[in-house]
C-alpha cells in the first residue's frame, strides 16, 4: 500500500516520533513510501533516513520511493561500528 495521510494508522511504528517524521514524508514531499510487510516496524532511525532523502530528492526534483517490503532489509538497520553499509533506496516516479 501507499502511505498517505489517510492510511498511516495502518503502519507500525517504533514511537510516536517515527511517525510524525514519517507524517512530515508524506505531507511534505513527492515522495512515495510503500509499505507490504505488516510485521514491519519503522523505526526512527528509519524514518529520519526516509525524511532526509526525501527532502534531498525533493531539492534536486528527482522522483523518490521506499518500499518496505522486509523486516530484515540491511537497507533499514543501523550500520554498526565497525562496518557501515551503504542502503540501497529504491528510485521510481510516484504516480
Amino acid at each position: 500500500m501507499l502511505i498517505t495521510k489517510a492510511n498511516l494508522n495502518n503502519v507500525t511504528f517504533e514511537n510516536e516520533d517515527a511517525r510524525l517524521l514519517i507524517l512530515d514524508v508524506v505531507s511534505h514531499t513527492s515522495a512515495c513510501l510503500y509499505y507490504y510487510d505488516t510485521e514491519i516496524e519503522i523505526t526512527v532511525f528509519m524514518a529520519l533516513k526516509i525524511r532526509e532523502r526525501a527532502y534531498r530528492a525533493d531539492s534536486q526534483a528527482s522522483p523518490y520511493s521506499v518500499s518496505l517490503m522486509d523486516s530484515s532489509h540491511p537497507s533499514f538497520k543501523k550500520p554498526s561500528r565497525t562496518w557501515q553499509k551503504a542502503a540501497s533506496w529504491s528510485l521510481s516516479t510516484c504516480s
